[in-house]
């Protein structure tokens, strides 16, 4: 664990969240953690009365993962991940069970492009199926979804799916400035 954190204070930090769960998430937490810092990350503990992390990357502006450790800061509710994957288009019912939740949660007054001016003339985000047919998008450079029911199971596709957002938004930095460096 100690030789993927960039610092003391992310070692600290990260302890300290680890310890605020219950032991059956301890080590999906620590290996997502982990995870978001070699992609380049940085922990950050988030402002609000309940602990929670974001991970985000100065150089994209954006914020790829959080986690509370309550869901929504409801003390009855298990520890929250909320993520950024608009960049895939496959993902498991997990994952497209939050994005539906998102989208009904408001009576689906939550859809649509959000104007956030992040897509650039091609809208990107998150398109739920509905049995009868119907594509109901939501806007992604906006929205962090909410993951319910994760375990240590889900771990893998959560990491493709942060490598594969990662990776997307890296390349629009690089066509946004024209630079082709490797950005960190």
């Amino acid at each position: 664990m100690d030789g993927v954190f960039v610092n003391e204070k992310n070692r600290v930090l990260i302890n300290e969240f680890l310890d605020a769960v219950p032991i059956e998430y301890k080590e999906i937490f620590n290996e997502l953690a982990e995870y978001a810092i070699q992609l380049g990350y940085t922990p950050k503990r988030t402002t609000t009365k309940n602990f929670g992390i974001d991970f985000s990357k100065r150089k994209v502006r954006k914020t790829i993962m959080k986690f509370e450790d309550h869901d929504n800061g409801i003390p009855s509710r298990n520890p929250g991940l909320r993520l950024r994957y608009y960049a895939s288009s496959n993902y498991s019912e997990i994952f497209k069970n939050g994005v539906k939740r998102v989208i009904e949660e408001k009576g689906g007054k939550n859809t649509g492009c959000r104007r956030c001016g992040d897509c650039k003339g091609k809208l990107e985000g998150y398109i739920y199926t509905y049995p009868n047919g119907k594509n109901v998008f939501r806007c992604g450079p906006d929205q962090m979804i909410e993951i319910y029911d994760f375990g240590m199971a889900d771990v893998p596709e959560i990491k493709s799916l942060l490598k594969t957002q990662d990776e997307h938004l890296i390349n629009k930095v690089k066509i946004a400035t024209g630079r082709n460096e490797q950005i960190l």
